[in-house]
């Protein structure tokens, strides 16, 4: 049974090596890496090539270069349907896999054929890819990723999985990974083995990294349970009580209002619209307090900016 590893890249081409590299150490014989570059204006396609011609796996890399760039969501979409192997995985440019992580995931899935989704833990590394600590928040779904929030890297499908969802959005350009997931479990059984299988890089560069990013992600994310619950509405599977729905979505807009506070986004219209879903989906005196907060927050910050611009 063959993985195929997607590696969607774009300006990575100094760091893209190590990820190949990790590839080319498995255990696991049987893989191929799709790599697809998002038309990235360093010499990343030079790189890859290069590494490729100088590797005795020649015949196992398949390189797609897009004329321009598309975002994330295309690459991995446009990878996923170059596959050719029976499970896919995904490894990002500037991370890297532990020796073993192809074999343990396909060995898993072996064991489970009702598994859609096998997911591992991972390392949070430095920029160096040193790692720091073990991800501790990874962790068996006991009912959907949608509040559990557990499904990260090291996460490996099963292709026949992935063609009975609509697959990676090519519209989102970042958390298309957890609107990918959230589909899989909805097709099939998510498994989670307890061993960091995945080194996850900590920098500037990180594609969902730094307080402006992350903001941005979550907006995607909060669209992509947007789209689970309508799915799962028509569908009744790992559909979410009323309560529950309420809830999750006031915490998301909470923390969407209080991550516009901190971040470099002007606190405008998209802030009041956060702090206002979250109040009305969950009106409880906790949840109302801390939105009064996070609102006199955003008057001390506006009242600071137009004294530095006075001054």
């Amino acid at each position: 049974m063959k993985c195929s590893l997607l590696v969607a890249n774009f300006n990575h081409a100094d760091v893209i090596p190590t990820a190949l590299q990790s590839i080319e150490a498995q255990t696991y014989p049987d893989w191929e890496a799709v790599i697809v570059d998002d038309a990235s204006v360093d010499n990343s396609l030079e790189v890859i090539r290069s590494f490729i011609s100088a590797s005795q796996h020649r015949e196992k890399y398949r390189v797609i270069s897009l004329a321009r760039n598309m975002g994330v969501g295309h690459a991995k979409k446009t990878a996923a349907e170059n596959a050719s192997g029976e499970v896919m995985a995904i490894c990002d440019p500037d991370d890297a896999l532990h020796p073993e992580a192809v074999a343990k995931v396909m060995q898993e899935h072996l064991k489970q054929p009702q598994a859609s989704l096998v997911y591992t833990s991972y390392y949070y590394c430095d920029s160096a890819l040193r790692p720091q600590r073990v991800r501790q928040h990874a962790g068996h779904i006991l009912h959907s990723d949608l509040k559990e929030d557990k499904v990260s890297a090291f996460a490996a499908f099963k292709s026949a999985a992935y063609h009975r969802t609509a697959g990676f959005d090519a519209a989102f350009r970042l958390a298309e990974d957890k609107d990918l997931y959230y589909k899989l479990e909805e097709v099939g059984e998510v498994v989670y083995l307890d061993e960091p299988l995945y080194y996850y890089r900590i920098w500037d560069r990180g594609i969902s990294q730094g307080f402006d990013s992350f903001v941005r992600s979550r907006d995607y994310r909060l669209t992509a349970i947007e789209h689970a619950m309508e799915r799962r509405k028509k569908s009744g599977i790992k559909q979410l009580s009323e309560t529950e729905r309420r809830h999750l979505l006031a915490a998301i807009h909470l923390l969407q209002a209080e991550g516009i506070m901190y971040s470099e986004q002007p606190v405008t219209g998209k802030f009041f619209k956060h702090w206002y879903k979250a109040v009305r989906l969950h009106p409880t005196s906790k949840l109302k307090v801390k939105a009064k907060t996070l609102l006199l927050l955003s008057r001390v910050k506006r009242s600071l900016r137009r004294l530095l611009q006075k001054k």
